[in-house]
C-alpha cells in the first residue's frame, strides 16, 4: 500500500560541486555518486517517496546535465514528478532555493542532496505548522558537532542560534540535519538574482526573530561530502538494500 501523499513539493540541492570528494568521484556531481549502480541522489528520491513525497524539484548547477540526463531516462515509481531547475551561475543554496521560488508549494521540503537522513517528514510537518514557523529545521545529536556547526534549541522547540562550523569545542550536538521545511511566503521573500548561503547568510537572522523552530529525530544520518562519510553510506546501504544491483564496495 502505497504511503498518503503528503502537501509539499521537495525541493534537492544538488547544485554543489563537491570538491571534498573529487578523489573518489570526478565524472559526475556528488549527488550522482555510485551506490552500486544507483545513484545517491535517486535512491535518496526513492526513500522520500516512500514516505509519501510525490512531487520533486532538482536544483541543479554543477554538471547538471548529467543529472538531468539519467532522470529523462531513470524508471522512477508510478505517480512521482521529476523536475529540474538549472542555475546558469553559482547562487549558493538560498539563491538556488529563491530561483526554484515558482516550484513552491505551502509549505515547500527543503532537502541537501549530498546527505541522507530517516527524518519522520509527518512529525516534522507538524511541528512546522503548530509552531507557525518560517523554517523548520530537522536536527540531529551528534558526538562531534564542530564538524558540522551546531543549532542552539530552547525548550519550547524555537531555534534561537547557531555556532559556524569548526568554532566551538569538540562536544555532542545538535545539527542541521539536511531536511527543511519552509514556508512559500519565505521562499518568495529571499532575494532574487544573488548569490547567498541560506546557512551564513539568512538563518541566523530569521532565528533572532523567533521564526524558525527545530525538531530532533534521532534517525540515520550520513553526509556523503567526504571519502570517509561517503564510504560510511555504501556500508549502510548495503546492509539496509538501498543500494542498485551493482557491486559496494566499502
Amino acid at each position: 500500500m502505497q504511503p498518503r501523499a503528503l502537501p509539499f513539493t521537495a525541493m534537492i540541492l544538488v547544485g554543489g560541486l563537491g570538491l571534498r570528494l573529487r578523489t573518489m568521484v570526478s565524472d559526475r556531481p556528488k549527488p550522482m555518486a555510485l551506490v552500486g549502480g544507483k545513484p545517491f541522489l535517486e535512491i535518496l528520491i526513492d526513500c522520500l517517496a516512500a514516505k509519501g513525497v510525490r512531487d520533486f524539484v532538482l536544483l541543479s548547477g554543477y554538471m547538471s546535465e548529467k543529472i538531468e540526463e539519467h532522470f529523462t531516462r531513470a524508471q522512477l515509481k508510478t505517480g512521482l514528478r521529476v523536475r529540474c531547475c538549472r542555475e546558469e551561475t553559482p547562487l549558493g543554496t538560498g539563491g538556488a532555493v529563491r530561483n526554484a521560488a515558482r516550484f513552491a508549494t505551502e509549505p515547500t521540503l527543503v532537502v541537501n542532496g549530498d546527505t541522507f537522513f530517516d527524518a519522520n517528514l509527518g512529525d516534522l510537518l507538524r511541528c512546522h505548522n503548530e509552531h507557525g514557523s518560517d523554517v523548520t529545521l530537522s536536527l540531529r545529536r551528534v558526538s562531534d558537532r564542530s564538524r558540522y556547526g551546531s543549532v542552539v534549541v530552547n525548550e519550547d522547540g524555537r531555534v534561537t542560534g547557531f555556532v559556524e562550523k569548526g568554532r566551538g569545542p569538540h562536544e555532542p550536538g545538535l545539527i542541521n540535519a539536511g531536511v527543511s521545511v519552509m514556508a512559500r511566503s519565505f521562499i518568495l521573500s529571499l532575494p532574487r538574482g544573488v548569490p547567498f548561503s541560506m546557512e551564513q547568510d539568512v538563518f541566523p537572522s530569521l532565528a533572532a526573530t523567533g521564526r524558525m523552530s527545530g525538531l530532533v529525530q534521532e534517525s540515520a544520518f550520513f553526509d556523503i561530502g567526504t571519502p570517509e562519510s561517503y564510504q560510511a553510506f555504501l556500508s549502510y546501504a548495503r546492509e539496509h538494500g538501498l543500494a542498485g544491483p551493482g557491486e559496494i564496495s566499502a
